[in-house]
């Protein structure tokens, strides 16, 4: 039987060719294999770890927000309780303590807060980063109020009280002599506000009443460079006065009933919780301007008497609001805010 002829010479060697082109080709494959794996990895890395230091920031800082925004209350007059309240805040809201720091700035009226937490890596182990630590912080500061809106139409004369002291808001005949300040002939601590304009002041029994019971409807300011002058309402008003306070008073839906709120618990919003304007002075007959000079806050505990007998007292108390910093003098009504 006649044998197969072997391959010509040159097709052998066309063969022997390809299988080597193809066993250089097969390594250069693992090779890009390789390769491609670890990108992918560190893409997988990027997204999935990327993604946990995401979150873990976004987390802390807001912790540490909130913490600023808590210890900050207690500033300029208890720094350390300041920092305390703002790590027990932290804590609570699932920081753990040896990853939170409050410092007092040098001003003492700023707290800042420092949140961290070290984050386990997955996917970027394999490129060499098992762990790594985030870290957040958030200053908050206490600034005294310039503006207020809703005050209520009585005049004060600051006498650096202490928080929780029963002052009289507004006086009768009877009791101007019960108090240091001096009140001129026919004032009773009443006074009349400006328009919404801000340049007519509004007088009159209903609308001083309205003042009482809804707030002024206008923004007060103290002056930069001008003098910020707000009129006295001469007149004893007991009806108004009463009908007013009494509307507040009754208004008062928080705790028990026959209780209310108190100096020391008390709600925010609360119609006994009232604002009203620091003046310069009151000594000055019937109808005249007097220099505003800050705001403080009360709650308003009672309305006594008729006629020449009708006058308001309140406890002075320290208040929060959103307003604008840039008071010179701080009377008890501030305002709290994140710094940059």
């Amino acid at each position: 039987m006649r044998k197969p002829s072997s391959l010509p010479e040159g097709v052998g060697l066309l063969k022997r060719m390809v299988c080597g082109i193809f066993l250089e080709r097969k390594g250069s494959v693992l090779i890009i294999v390789a390769v491609a794996l670890v990108t992918l990895l560190g893409i997988a890395a990027l997204v999935v770890d990327a993604g946990l230091l995401y979150y873990t920031k976004v987390f802390l800082s807001n912790a540490a927000d909130a913490a600023a925004l808590a210890g900050v209350q207690e500033l300029p007059k208890n720094p350390t309780d300041a920092q305390n309240t703002a790590i027990s805040y932290a804590t609570d809201n699932g920081v753990d303590e040896d990853g939170v720091i409050a410092e007092i700035l040098p001003d003492g009226r700023t707290i800042k807060v420092t949140t961290s937490r070290t984050v386990s890596l997955g996917f970027a182990r394999v490129l060499g980063f098992s762990e790594t630590n985030v870290v957040a912080s958030a200053k908050a500061r206490v600034g005294i109020v310039k503006s207020a809106s809703g005050v209520v139409p009585f005049g004060v004369v600051w006498k650096d009280w202490a928080f929780g002291e029963e002052q009289i808001l507004k006086y009768s005949p009877n009791t101007k002599d019960d108090d240091e300040t001096e009140t001129g002939p026919g004032n009773f601590a009443a006074l009349a506000l400006p328009d919404e304009t801000g340049e007519v002041f509004e007088h009159g029994a209903n609308i001083y009443k309205d003042n009482i019971m809804f707030g002024h409807k206008g923004t007060l300011t103290i002056g930069d460079e001008i003098l910020t002058m707000i009129e006295t309402e001469p007149g004893n008003m007991a009806g108004p006065t009463i009908e007013g306070v009494n509307y507040r008073i009754n208004g008062c839906e928080h705790r028990p009933p026959d209780e209310g709120c108190t100096i020391d618990n008390y709600v925010k919003g609360c119609p006994r919780l009232v604002i009203v304007p620091i003046v310069r002075s009151l000594d000055v007959p019937g109808r005249k301007s007097v220099e505003l000079v800050g705001f403080a806050a009360f709650l308003l505990e009672s309305v006594g008497g008729a006629g020449n007998e009708c006058f308001v007292t309140g406890r002075f108390i320290r208040e929060a609001t959103d307003e604008d910093f840039g008071g010179s003098y701080d009377y008890g009504v501030v305002s709290y805010r994140l710094e940059e």
